[in-house]
């Protein structure tokens, strides 16, 4: 009877986490727009959501990390 309120709590805190890493992708997609692979920030969302670690580093690594190619000013 103990193992079912922890796998309750387990179950409830991932589906929590799961929610907050797509809600945070989908704030700041949508706050850049469309990204590398011109997809919405819905999808991105949803990517993030059913796959989480997955989806929310590979939107990291698209949109965040030092391997974007950002607009450099001309010398």
């Amino acid at each position: 009877m103990v193992w079912r309120f922890w796998l309750t709590l387990v179950g409830l805190a991932l589906v929590f986490i799961n929610l907050f890493l797509a809600a945070a992708v989908y704030v700041d997609a949508k706050r850049r727009g469309f990204g590398q692979l011109n997809l919405p920030p819905g999808l991105w969302a949803l990517v993030t959501f059913f796959f989480p670690l997955w989806g929310f580093f590979i939107y990291w690594l698209m949109h965040h990390s030092t391997l974007v190619v950002r607009d450099r000013p001309p010398f």
